[in-house]
C-alpha cells in the first residue's frame, strides 16, 4: 500500500545504497591494506621516535571532529545562498574525494621500490581528505535514509543501509588481499605470486592504488549523473498523498 512517490523514495535509498559500497569498500582499506602500507613503507620516525603503524588509525576520528563543524558551517552558509548540494550530489563528492585520497597516495608511490619508504604526510593527507568524504557521505546518507523511507519502513530501511555497509566490508576484506609483496620481495628466493583481479595482475603499489582510483571515481561519475533524476525521485516537497 506505497503511494507511487514513497516507491520512488525508496528506489532512491536503494540506489544510493549499492554507490555507498564502493565508497566504504575503499574507505575500509584503513584498517587493512592502508595498515599494511604504514607498516611496511611509511617512514614513521618522528624526533628519533618511530610511530607505531596503529597509529595512524587516529587521524580519521580527529580529522572528522575538527572538520565536521567546518562542514555543518558550509552547508549552511550555501543553502543561505540557495546553492547548497542535494544529498546524491554530496554523495558524489564524498566518493570523489575518496579517488582524490588514493590519487595523492599513488603519486607518493609511484616508482617507489620494494623496500622504500615514503613519508608519513603523504599518508596523514589521504586521511585526512577521506574524512572529508565521510563527511560528505555518512551523515548524509543516513539523514537520508531517515527522511525519505515511510515511517512504518523506517527501521527496514535503515537496515537495508546498514546491510550495504556490511557487503561494502566484505568486498574491503577482498580487495585488501590484493595488495602485492612488497618489503623483502627482492632478497627472496622463492617465486613472486602477485595476485589479480578480473585478469588485471597488480604487480606494485601504484597499480594497486590506482584499482581505487578507478573504482570510486567511476561509481562518483556516475553518481554525479544520476544526481539531477535522483533528486526528482526524492520528491522533497511533496509530502506523499499521491496513490500508487
Amino acid at each position: 500500500t506505497l503511494t507511487l512517490i514513497e516507491k520512488k523514495r525508496i528506489s532512491v535509498i536503494f540506489i544510493v545504497s549499492f554507490f555507498v559500497i564502493f565508497f566504504w569498500s575503499a574507505f575500509e582499506q584503513a584498517g587493512a591494506s592502508l595498515t599494511l602500507f604504514a607498516d611496511r613503507q611509511t617512514e614513521r620516525t618522528l624526533f628519533g621516535w618511530e610511530m607505531p603503524a596503529s597509529y595512524f588509525q587516529s587521524v580519521n576520528p580527529l580529522a572528522v571532529i575538527l572538520l565536521a563543524p567546518v562542514l555543518s558551517i558550509l552547508w549552511d552558509f550555501l543553502h543561505k545562498l540557495r546553492a547548497e548540494p542535494a544529498s546524491p550530489y554530496k554523495m558524489a563528492i564524498g566518493l570523489a574525494l575518496v579517488a582524490l585520497g588514493y590519487f595523492v597516495i599513488a603519486i607518493a608511490v609511484k616508482g617507489l621500490g620494494f623496500d622504500e619508504k615514503v613519508s608519513m604526510w603523504w599518508l596523514i593527507g589521504l586521511y585526512v581528505i577521506h574524512s572529508i568524504g565521510e563527511l560528505c557521505l555518512s551523515p548524509i546518507g543516513l539523514s537520508m535514509v531517515s527522511k525519505l523511507a515511510p515511517l512504518r519502513l523506517s527501521s527496514l530501511m535503515m537496515g537495508t543501509w546498514f546491510l550495504a555497509n556490511a557487503a561494502a566490508n566484505k568486498f574491503a576484506g577482498t580487495l585488501s588481499a590484493l595488495i602485492p609483496p612488497t618489503a623483502g620481495v627482492e632478497a627472496s628466493t622463492a617465486p613472486i605470486v602477485y595476485p589479480s583481479i578480473l585478469g588485471y595482475e597488480i604487480t606494485n603499489l601504484y597499480e594497486f592504488f590506482m584499482l581505487f582510483i578507478v573504482m570510486t571515481g567511476v561509481a562518483a561519475a556516475i553518481l554525479f549523473v544520476l544526481s539531477s533524476w535522483l533528486q526528482k525521485m526524492m520528491d522533497e516537497k511533496n509530502t506523499g498523498a499521491e496513490a500508487a
